[in-house]
């Protein structure tokens, strides 16, 4: 015989008609029955002082039982064949069987509502009921019945039931004697014999196995679904209302309870001697200390709880809070289901403040406990047993479950659980596990003070402060639970306490139809952002910055990029937003899905806004942003910095000390140049321009600037300043150059493997290897296109950009503030080429060099000899132009030659006999194919060529210096020059003029020095003359002798020598 094989699942939605006035003392009068109850005693009205009424008393027939034995033992059946099988195949009692297996169908029974699941012994049998339960009594032979329906339990038929009589019991001593009627059950015979005889007829009387049966198929009753379920009568209803309510006024009228917390009660509860005895007071103190008690005690205790959150009335201390405002704000509700109890926490800021403390007592000691949720239990059984079948209840595991469940749950039963979370999340006494765990995090980090269970009911500070300090906490599942309120709080704004309220009526102004979860409304607040109230604004910021650091506080991306993140992140790290990142960079890969790849660039451009969205940027530049960019952002206002900082950073970028933070401000330049929507003052400047020249051209990987690029000339003023800015950008990284690190993959890989990128080191080594044969047109082309934009500007060039950054702030300030894409810099520098720096001289000198490599008429920088190449190179070889760096030879042989037939040509002036490289570098490198100055050009060809004065200019600037022929001067002339400039550099004074390369041209006297060489060179035609004249005459050099040594032929001796 199985003990107590259903239980009070749930008593729903409906109820039993009639309203109950129930509030049990231990003296009190029968009450009046419904007139339909032909048994009804007549009802005796209560005094004032007494608030509880006694239930209806049923007249019952004479037992046969002995006075002296008040409890007999009854026999125990034996399980069925069917449930043999089943208990031996790993069935518990509670399981499901599936409906196609011949026999029994068993539901979930009383054992899904106990900590602890009941025992069955070797044959499946339980415990015997009645009398003493510790000692089986002897088993009866085994009987099967037919299933009645297919929802209920079926139950094996018993041929007869003992009558128990009543007796007195007083098992715990400091509480007030109970009279025991039917050993603890309702009467088989009274108002629910009907509903005994069909649906518990194996059921023993006592212990309130009766009423345990019924209350079972009330559950079943009201439970949802389309099959048969069990009929109750109202009639039947009351009475196990009245039953129910009546037993937990007083400990000893729960027979079970009594003797299982017997100990306990004496332990922890024997304060009646001096506060006195109040109804339902023990049971009340037990519960405080469930945790503490006996196993056995902690079982019955569940019970008892169960019951209360049935109905309110099973809890005295809540029903005498709370009647009052029962009947004022729940009248006409039905009794049982945990209805009133629901109601009145729907109408909470109504209640009085006795009722208010004592409805969150009770909600208190059931929230980790899905069985002691009526509500939710009854509408989240099916999804129970489908996500969370091998969960065991208790310890909030199966609530955890269906939570991590939340989208996949059925309607009902996730609206429960949304408001379940919505209760907790305002109040940290609502998850025992959170104070718990979280304790040390409490007091040390959020610094309260107290006692964690007298907080206000609706604090939740503490959370939202654990929240806050997140990143801080060590304890590893304190930082789980916190994370997970986090990731609740991201999704759904009734899950984030702050926002929700600071925004109330922005919401409802600007998102009412908008639908709570996956971040719909708070992606509708980011939206409205601009139009919020202050408060709101600020709050929102604010949450912005706590979910930017994890993927998994972003729903909709993380939703959207399942298989991405296992594809191409797997083990990449959640926090710090680091997933995220490697998603950005992997956006572009062939199999990206677009749903991805649309909630990655949400994220770019939200981040895009404000330096404090990317977590790693904000903690690695917090000193640069101080030193580089002070005061550019109120961190305290709510607002977005409008990407000024980011902006700042950018433009200082090689000012920035830390590594990291260069690593994080290389990224963010990445975003820009992919999707002009990541540059927020650049979208910003060009809304109308690409609205008017690109709205059909889709964002990403650089599109729209292309786009914009190809209209500049029609481009508004704000918007060409803010594409060269990024051009700018652009040109010091070839990773920043999306079109060119697409077409020249291939030609990076193979010439520039070994180059790191930065300060344009990679596109000059494509520059410098385009003529060789191996080189791809589309990269070459490009290429060719970079160093042609180059001319415009001259920061589009870095090592020019960086050698001249001083000359041209201190001789061209005005061209340079122009920001005009006319070369106004170059010329500049150009006319004062010999005021400017030796290494501002040299970087002009390559550019323009290089301007001639990859000459196209009208260039800025060559148009003024397009004239003579058009006379004396184009005219013989029209297709020349098409070949790069044979412009730029045809007019180096041209100066060439220009140079050795001047009449104005200087001694010291070295012979040119061998063209200048086309494409040199700062290096000394040459491109490939380059080789002969001459370009297939004839002598006669070029014979008498002269370049105007102003391409004359620009070719004497590009033409670098020739080494050789320097080596191949007179020794003399190089040690003259050595020495004069060794004297000029002593002295100061200039002995030595040189052209615009450096090169010495003339030697220069002037001054005293002028003097002595005009002296020492009189002395020296003096000396010539005087020594011409004694030649002349003849005379005889008496001031010295001449001693001439002669080697004596081999055959002479020294002695014939003397």
């Amino acid at each position: 015989m199985k003990a107590g094989l259903l239980s009070i699942l749930l008593v729903a939605l409906l109820g039993f008609s009639g309203k109950h006035h129930v509030a049990w003392a231990e003296d009190a009068k029968p009450a009046a029955q419904p007139a339909a109850q032909p048994a009804a005693q007549p009802a005796t009205t209560q005094p004032a002082a007494n608030p509880v009424q006694q239930p209806p008393v049923q007249a019952q027939p004479a037992t046969k039982q002995p006075a002296a034995n008040p409890v007999q033992p009854q026999p125990a059946t034996t399980a069925t064949p069917t449930q043999q099988q089943q208990f031996k195949e790993g069935v518990k009692a509670g399981d499901v069987v599936d409906a196609a297996e011949p026999g029994y169908e068993y539901v979930y029974g009383y054992e899904d509502y106990l900590e602890e699941p009941l025992t069955e012994d070797a044959t499946g049998a339980s415990p015997a009921k009645g009398g003493d339960s510790s000692k089986p009594a002897a088993g009866a032979p085994s009987t099967s019945g037919a299933p009645t329906n297919g929802t209920m339990k079926q139950r094996l038929t018993r041929s007869k039931r003992v009558k128990k009589p009543t007796f007195s019991n007083k098992e715990v001593e400091f509480a007030p004697a109970a009279e025991v009627k039917f050993g603890d059950d309702i009467d088989d015979e009274g108002q629910c014999e009907k509903e005994i005889e069909k649906y518990c007829k194996d059921e023993d009387e006592g212990d309130g196995q009766l009423a345990d049966c019924i209350s079972d198929a009330i559950a079943q009753s009201e439970l949802p679904g389309d099959g048969e379920v069990p009929e109750i009568s109202d009639a039947c209803r009351e009475e196990v209302y009245q039953y129910t309510v009546k037993k937990a006024t007083n400990i000893n009228l729960n027979v079970p309870l009594a003797k299982s917390c017997k100990n306990d009660a004496i332990k922890f509860c024997n304060v009646t001697w001096f506060f006195g005895y109040k109804a339902g007071q023990v049971i009340s103190c037990l519960r405080e200390f469930k945790n503490q008690v006996d196993k056995k005690c902690k079982k019955e205790l569940f019970k008892a709880q169960k019951n209360a959150v049935i109905y309110i009335q099973a809890d005295p201390m809540v029903w005498e809070a709370c009647k009052d405002d029962s009947e004022t704000l729940c009248k006409g509700i039905k009794d049982g289901g945990g209805r009133i109890q629901s109601c009145l926490a729907e109408n909470r800021m109504k209640l009085s403040w006795t009722c208010e403390e004592q409805l969150f007592q009770q909600e208190l000691e059931s929230a980790d406990d899905i069985r002691l949720s009526t509500r939710l239990f009854a509408k989240c059984m099916p999804d129970k047993r489908k996500f969370c079948k091998d969960v065991e209840p208790g310890n909030a595991r199966a609530k955890d479950c269906l939570e991590e469940h939340r989208k996949e749950l059925s309607g009902p039963c996730q609206e429960e659980i949304d408001a379940m979370i919505e209760k907790r999340v305002r109040d940290l006494r609502l998850d025992s596990r959170l104070r718990s765990t979280c304790e040390n995090e409490i007091f040390n980090m959020c610094a309260f003070q107290g006692d964690l269970d007298d907080m206000d009911t609706y604090d939740s500070t503490v959370i939202n402060c654990l929240q806050d300090f997140n990143a801080e906490i060590k304890n590893t599942e304190c930082k789980r639970l916190v994370k997970k309120y986090i990731a609740l709080a991201s999704e759904d704004i009734r899950f984030d306490v702050p926002l929700a309220e600071a925004c109330a009526d922005d919401r409802q102004k600007f998102c009412s139809a908008v639908a709570p979860g996956s971040a719909r409304v708070f992606r509708c607040l980011t939206n409205q952002r601009t139009q919020l109230s202050p408060i709101c604004r600020a709050t929102l910021f604010d949450e912005e910055v706590r979910f930017s650091e994890n993927i998994d506080f972003r729903i909709p991306m993380k939703e959207a990029c399942t298989e991405e993140l296992k594809t191409y992140c797997k083990d990449v790290p959640h926090d710090n937003a680091l997933v995220i990142s490697c998603l950005s960079e992997k956006k572009n890969e062939k199999d990206f899905g677009k749903a991805c790849k649309k909630e990655v660039q949400e994220y770019e451009h939200e981040v895009s806004q404000d330096y404090r969205f990317n977590p790693r940027l904000k903690k690695s530049c917090d000193k640069d942003i101080k030193e580089l960019c002070p005061g550019l952002c109120n961190e305290n206002d709510g607002n977005v910095c409008g990407g000024k900082v980011l902006r700042c950073l950018s433009d200082h970028s090689s000012q920035i000390k830390a590594k990291n933070c260069q690593k994080e401000v290389y990224y963010f330049e990445k975003m820009e140049v992919s999707d002009y929507k990541n540059d927020i003052i650049l979208a910003e400047a060009c809304r109308w321009d690409v609205d008017k020249f690109c709205s059909t051209v889709p964002a990403g990987q650089g599109q729209v600037h292309k786009c914009l690029r190809e209209h500049r000339k029609q481009l508004s003023e704000n918007c060409r300043k803010e594409e060269l800015l990024l051009e700018e950008k652009e040109s010091s990284n070839i990773e920043l150059n999306v079109g060119l690190l697409k077409a020249c993959k291939d030609e990076r890989k193979l010439f520039c493997k070994d180059v790191q990128p930065g300060q344009a080191r990679v596109f000059r080594c494509l520059a410098e290897n385009m003529n060789d044969a191996d080189f791809g047109t589309p990269c070459k082309n490009i290429v060719i296109n970079k160093l042609q934009r180059r001319q415009n500007n001259w920061k589009l060039d870095p090592p020019l950009r960086r050698a001249c950054r001083e000359d041209v702030a201190d001789k061209c300030a005005a061209e340079d503030s122009k920001n005009s894409e006319d070369g106004l810099v170059y010329k500049c520098l150009v006319d004062k080429y010999e005021d400017i720096k030796e290494g501002c001289q040299k970087e002009l000198g390559r550019a323009i060099h290089m301007a001639f490599f990859t000459w196209t008429p009208d260039a800025v920088l060559t148009k003024d000899c397009d004239e003579d190449i058009n006379k004396y190179c184009l005219a013989a070889r029209p297709n020349m132009a098409s070949r790069p760096g044979a412009v730029g030879s045809c007019l180096a042989n041209i100066l060439e030659r220009q140079e050795r037939t001047s009449s104005g040509r200087s001694l010291l002036e070295p012979a040119v006999t061998t063209p200048a490289p086309a494409a040199a570098s700062t290096t000394g490198s040459t491109p490939a194919a380059i080789t002969s100055a001459s370009s297939g050009l004839n002598a006669k060809a070029l014979q008498g060529a002269t370049l105007s004065d102003k391409c004359y200019v620009l070719a004497d600037i590009a033409e670098p210096p020739n080494i050789k022929q320097a080596f191949d001067n007179s020794l003399s002339f190089a040690l003259l020059k050595s020495q004069l400039d060794k004297l000029d550099a002593a002295t100061g004074i200039p002995l030595v003029n040189r052209d615009r390369r450096g090169t010495a041209r003339a030697i220069s006297l002037s001054g005293w020095v002028a003097l002595l060489g005009i002296t020492a060179m009189g002395a020296l035609i003096l000396f010539g003359a005087v020594t011409a004249y004694r030649r002349f005459r003849g005379l005889s050099d008496r001031d010295y002798s001449l001693v001439v040594k002669q080697q004596h032929p081999p055959a002479h001796g020294r002695e014939g020598h003397k």
